[in-house]
Order: C-alpha cells, then structure tokens, then sequence
C-alpha cells in the first residue's frame, strides 16, 4: 500500500468514526424526543375529556366535547358507567378494569401492539369512567427520518471535506518524496548535478536540505580526488622520462626487461590519465569495452617469463587455442594480471614456481594466477582492501577483485595444487546468485 493510499484509508477511518460518534446520538435523541411529543400528545387529549367528565357524566355532552376534538377524536374514545361508548374504544372493558386497578394513568398495549394511555375517573356514584387515547405511530417518528436525513448529510460533507484535505497534504508529502528518490536515484547513477527541490513539509525540506547538502559535499571529494589522481599521473611523468633516459646506460638483455616495464607502467599511467578525465564514469562494461582474454595475457607473459627466468622461477602457461571476449577493457586485463604476478614475485622468495592459466573454466572464462609459496595466512580477507601484510598496501588483490566485478564475475582466493596461493578472476560467471569477490568456482 502507497503512502497515500494509507493516509486516505487513516483519515477517512478517523473522519466517519468522529462523525458517528456524534450523529448516533443525535439521532437517538431525535427518535426519543418524537416518541415523547406523541405520548404528551395523547395525554393532552386525554386530559380534555377527563375535564369534560368531571363537569358532565350526560352522553350527549360528553359526545359532544369528543367531536370538538376534530381528527384527535379517531385517536380517543371515553367509556361511560352507563350508556354506549363515545369513540372507538380499543380495550374491552374487563381489560380496561384490570389495567386500571389500584392506578388512575397506566400506559398498556392492545393486542396489536399499539401503545395506548388508559385513565379512570370514579364517580360519585362509586362508578368507574374511562378515557383512552392512542400514541400515534406517525406521531412517535414524526421529523425523525428528515433528522436522519441531515445528520448523514453531515457526515458525508465532514468525511469528505477531511477526505480531500488529507489527499491534498497527502501529494504534497508524496510529490516531495517522489522527487527526492529519483534524485538519489539519479545520484547512484552518477549523475551528481541532480539536486533536490526544497518544497513540501518542514520535515521534508530538513531532508532535501541535507540531501543536497551531501550531494554537494560528495561531487567537491570526487572532483578533489579526480584533481589529485590526475596531479599525481602527470608527476609521475618526469621520474618515467628520466627513467627512459637511463635505459641506454644499462646493457642487455637486463634494458630491454627494463624497457618493456617502463613500457607498460608508461600505458598503466596513460590508462589512468584518460579514467580520471572521464570523471570516473563506470564505462569498463559499455559497448566497445571488450577484450580478448587469451590474446592480452599471451602477449603480457612474454614480459613476465623473461623475468621469472631472470629469477630463477619455474612459470607455466596455459592459454585456450581460441579467442575468448570478456566484457572488461585490455588495460585493466593487464593491470590485473600484473597484480597477481606482482604479487607472486614480490612476497613469494626467489625461485618459487607459478602457474598461468586463461580460458574457460566450468564454462566461465577465468584468469588463474597459482605459485608453490606459502600462501595466505587468511585467504577469505587476502581480498579485502588493506588487509594485506604490513609490506604492502593492500591494495593489489583489490584491483583486481574490481576488475572482475566490473566484467559481470568474481575474484576467488584459494589454495593451489602446490600448498600456496591460488587466485581466480571469474570474469562474467552469470551463475553466481551474488557476485563478489570471495567463493569457490
């Protein structure tokens, strides 16, 4: 249920039940006061031929006092000691005696169900004389449905007036929300220009003041990181040049290893000016952003085997016979790459084997980095950003955690079939519920 949805279903509930709290009783007092005016009613017109009998018991004068009664004669009739009964008397006799017995007024029902006023008058003669007056029907409901009338009336005006005013605050309060989710919306995007309009209730404008406050505060630490990155690339420049310089004093075949390094740390830096000019857009997994797997890693461990020979490693390579496309461009295949072989020369000892495999694995094409070291001490946090030894950064298994995240896999950390350090990139593995960058291929 929307917000909405809810505040009309909370304001009608409140708006009928206040109203009915007021209208029932209201109502039942109009029913009460209408069945007490008919009952004064008929004891008015009772109390008219009492005063007639007490003056005159002769049934000429009293017939004569009943017709003066106009249409409230239809509703009265008197019964005299002697002589015929002037009306149309509703009780008979022994059960108008009953009724009266030891009272002079008494309210009784006749066999209809008719509510009737009985009253006794004795007469000097030590008879009894009876007047009988009907409660009209039409008399005891008499208003009563025009009140009804007005009281719903009133209720359906109240409903609806509160009705319409919690809808109107209702939008206010959803328009203001609304705007501010498809900001943040636009914000997880990327989209940093996106603002919010301060409108709506105090507390809703607290929210976007903030909101903005923090999208502000987020866009000025990237624009100061993408400054401080691009800064750093470009100092980086003047120590690679003079490095370049250099290589012609140094004799081969130690130049051209040395060449080829300062080659890829020159693209390495190319790749990072170009990231941080595109303001750190996620583009690795947009159209054109592919590369071939098995290519970049043949043409990249051309670099590294002459190295592990220089070191005395055994390294081995294992690279499919074809072209295997992952979504993630060639730069950050080699970065990675460089990573974990970086890694294995860097903390393993001299002459410890390694291990390159590139292509399909299960069916996902997969980057398999293996050495005979000693491997992790704790392979679930080796991948952790700054969880690394104290010699190191932290920094390097994350890099290539994010290169698999960003072609659609995982990078796994595990055990190899020599007791050291097994790490995998699986690069676009559809069948992980929830990629990341720990797990078992």
């Amino acid at each position: 249920m929307t917000l909405r949805a809810w505040q009309l279903g909370l304001s009608l509930g409140i708006a009928l039940l206040t109203t009915l709290a007021f209208a029932l009783p209201l109502g039942y007092a109009a029913r009460q006061q209408a069945e007490n005016r008919a009952q004064q009613r008929a004891e008015r017109r009772a109390a008219v031929l009492v005063t007639v009998l007490a003056a005159t018991r002769e049934s000429r004068a009293v017939r004569t006092a009943w017709r003066s009664t106009g249409e409230d004669a239809v509703s009265t009739c008197v019964r005299l000691p002697e002589g015929p009964e002037v009306g149309h008397c509703r009780l008979d006799p022994e059960a108008a005696r009953r009724a009266t017995a030891g009272t002079r007024s008494v309210r009784i029902h006749d066999a209809a169900g008719r509510e009737l006023l009985l009253l006794s008058l004795r007469t000097p003669e030590g008879r009894t004389a009876y007047v009988e007056s009907l409660v009209r029907e039409e008399e005891r409901s008499r208003h009563v449905a025009a009140v009804w009338t007005v009281l719903a009336a009133a209720v359906a005006s109240l409903t609806l007036i509160s009705v319409v005013s919690t809808d109107r605050m209702a939008r206010r309060l959803v328009r203001s929300s609304a705007d501010l989710v498809r900001a943040a919306s636009a914000v997880g995007r990327g989209e940093l220009g996106v603002r919010v309009h301060i409108g709506g209730p105090q507390e809703v404008r607290k929210v976007a003041l903030a909101f903005n406050t923090m999208t502000d505060r987020i866009a000025g630490l990237m624009q100061a990181e993408r400054e401080f990155s691009a800064d750093l690339s470009h100092r980086l420049r003047t120590p690679l040049t003079a490095l370049t310089l250099e290589l012609d004093l140094v004799q081969e075949p130690v130049a051209g290893r040395l060449r080829a390094a300062v080659s890829a740390l020159d693209q390495q830096i190319t790749h990072l000016i170009g990231r941080t000019r595109e303001g750190g857009r996620d583009t690795p997994n947009a159209a054109g952003h592919q590369a071939d797997l098995t290519a970049v890693v043949g043409t990249r461990m051309a670099f590294w085997v002459t190295l592990a020979r220089a070191q005395g490693r055994r390294c081995e390579i294992s690279v499919g016979p074809v072209p295997l496309a992952v979504r993630a461009p060639e730069e950050d295949l080699t970065s990675a790459l460089d990573v974990l072989l970086g890694n294995v020369f860097r903390h393993t000892p001299p002459g410890t084997g390694c291990a390159v495999y590139a292509g399909l694995l299960d069916g996902v094409p997969t980057l398999a980095v293996e050495d005979s070291g000693p491997g992790f001490s704790a392979p679930e946090a080796a991948a952790v950003r700054g969880h690394s030894g104290a010699m190191s950064s932290g920094l390097g298994l994350d890099i290539a955690a994010r290169v698999a995240v960003e072609a659609g896999g995982r990078l796994v950390v595990g055990t190899s079939r020599w007791g050291g350090a097994r790490v995998l990139l699986r690069l676009g593995d559809a069948r992980c519920d929830e990629p990341g960058r720990r797990g078992s291929p």
